[in-house]
């Protein structure tokens, strides 16, 4: 089984783009949980830069 997770948390109000410790943790605790991450793409906003991360992941069962 796969899933689409959306990741856009940021470090501060102030701050444009998304908090990358943040998100590597994330990724560390769904790799623990057990999914396999296939893919992580950024999306980005026209003058803003990175609002987001996409991630693709799937069970390893």
């Amino acid at each position: 089984m796969r899933k689409v997770v959306n990741f856009s948390k940021k470090k501060n109000f102030w701050s444009g783009e998304p908090d990358l410790d943040l998100l590597n943790t994330q990724i560390r605790e769904i790799e623990n949980d057990g999914w396999h991450v296939v893919s992580v793409a950024a999306n980005s906003h026209f003058i803003i830069g990175i609002t987001s991360y996409t991630i693709l992941i799937e069970s390893m069962n």
